[in-house]
């Protein structure tokens, strides 16, 4: 892909930078039925509930027509499945209302009492369902098992056993009543001894599935709780050895800093004229201090990226030519120094951002375009706004590319491909996981096109002010 053209020669991989971070292990960990897991529950049942509405709607229609009644069984003039449905849709809106509004106040009892009364509501229902549909003597009766099984999946253990016994309950009142004839004389069983048994059988099955499935979901929170303690212990291992990383990165700053000033001094003749063998030895002692000193700064800009602690400063409307302007005049020697053409088409266009980090991502982006490109090879760099609001970044060079392959992982911490380090020794590895850090900060839209050998282009797309993400 030549730098001032729009596609790349054909072949060109892409790769879009996910806006949602990696996940990371909580430091405390949530109760396992904590107020946004019971909201995220209770809003399951109720998107679940309205697939049941439709479908009682749909057999409350199909049952009019007498051959498809006398199949099931039941009356076909009987209104029952759309009043069933009525009763659940319209209970299906007060709890969604109750839902939401016990969510927006945090208040816990009354998210757990809408759970309950979705389960009350729903069990209920189902009685009078699997009754009309011939109790005690239809298959309809194992319906109950889904309750079962996700009352033991949502809810702690006791209380999905009393979601169980309340289930059959509700199905001997229910089978109670057909024998009375509640539901239909049609549907009385002439042996009420064979309908006791139906019954205690049925019940029974239900007990061993709540018994089996409460076990494995235990089992399951279990394992999932060892998990998060040991994921939340290495957590904290690795923020101490990160801490004590930086604290010894930051103390060598100086002395390489040191180093490389008196250096440079003795390589300027400050202390005579050098033989050439120590100017050799100065000078690869220069060059090594140059690269660990940017190591250094590297480290030290994502660990203050990342830092929790620290709270981000305000983002404010960034003049992309100034802020361009600015890397530019930065990395201007380097480019010099490497023999690399910088191409610079800037249109007027503001965005919001935190000016320090969007230049520490530009100066990432170029300087590792420079540092991949060949001598007297060429880099382009384009900004300006975008039709629907917004602006966008371009940064395309003709260096060495990256196969289709290693794309995704490129803004990995410490990582590079076998081709860049043999095409450029002098990098930390951090300059992408450093522009990945800030694109997501800010809700960029990223994307990387590449060939081998044909050079690659990183497009940023900025929202317009008034799209931009609101900080708390």
């Amino acid at each position: 892909m030549t730098a001032g053209g729009e596609p790349f020669a054909e072949g060109a991989a892409e790769y879009e930078l996910s806006l949602v971070c990696e996940l990371r292990a909580v430091k405390e960990r949530s109760p396992a039925f904590s107020t946004p897991l019971l909201v995220k529950n209770a809003g399951w049942f109720c998107r679940l509930r309205w697939i049941v509405v439709a479908m009682l709607l749909l057999f409350g229609l199909l049952v009019r027509f007498p051959p498809i009644a006398s199949f099931f069984g039941v009356p076909s003039a009987g209104h029952w499945p759309w009043a069933c449905a009525a009763v659940l849709g319209i209970g299906n809106v007060v709890f969604l209302w109750h839902g939401g509004r016990a969510a927006r106040e945090g208040r816990r009892r009354l998210v757990a009492a809408n759970l309950w009364a979705q389960i009350l509501l729903d069990l209920v229902i189902l009685t009078l369902v699997v009754q009309f549909l011939g109790g005690a003597r239809s298959a309809f009766a194992f319906a109950y098992l889904f309750h079962i099984v996700l009352a033991c999946i949502f809810l702690p253990r006791l209380q999905s056993l009393l979601v169980t016994l309340l289930a059959c309950l509700l199905y001997l009142a229910g089978t109670a009543g057909a024998q009375a004839g509640l539901f239909g004389g049609g549907l009385v069983d002439a042996a009420p001894g064979r309908v006791g048994l139906a019954v205690v059988v049925t019940a029974g099955i239900w007990l061993v599935v709540w018994y089996l499935t409460s076990q494995i979901t235990e089992t399951v929170r279990a394992r999932d709780l060892e998990l998060s303690r040991t994921n939340e212990r290495l957590l904290r291992a690795q923020e101490e050895r990160t801490r004590h990383m930086l604290a010894t990165t930051h103390q060598l700053k100086a002395p390489f800093a040191a180093i490389q000033a008196n250096t440079q001094l003795m390589l300027d003749g400050y202390c005579g004229e050098l033989p050439a063998e120590a100017r050799d030895v100065a000078q690869r002692i220069s060059a090594r201090c140059r690269r660990l000193t940017r190591d250094i700064q590297d480290m030290l800009q994502l660990a203050n990226l990342r830092s929790e602690g620290q709270k981000p400063p305000a983002p404010q409307e960034v003049d992309l030519q100034e802020a361009w302007r600015y890397v530019i005049h930065q990395l201007e020697p380097l480019a010099s120094e490497r023999e690399v053409r910088l191409d610079i088409a800037l249109v007027p266009a503001r965005v919001p951002g935190i000016p320090d980090h969007l230049k520490m991502l530009f100066i990432n982006l170029l300087s590792n375009a420079i540092m991949y490109s060949r001598r007297g090879g060429r880099v382009r760099v384009e900004a300006g706004t975008l039709a629907g609001g917004g602006a966008r970044v371009r940064v395309a060079d003709e260096g060495i590319g990256i196969a289709p392959e290693k794309l995704p992982r490129i803004f990995d911490e410490y990582y590079r491909t076998e081709e860049a380090v043999q095409f450029n020794k002098e990098s930390s590895g951090l300059g992408l996981a450093i522009v990945r850090h800030v694109a997501r900060e800010h809700g960029l839209r990223l994307k990387v096109a590449s060939r081998p050998d044909h050079g690659t282009a990183f497009t940023l797309d900025f929202p317009s002010v008034a799209q931009s993400p609101k900080r708390n």
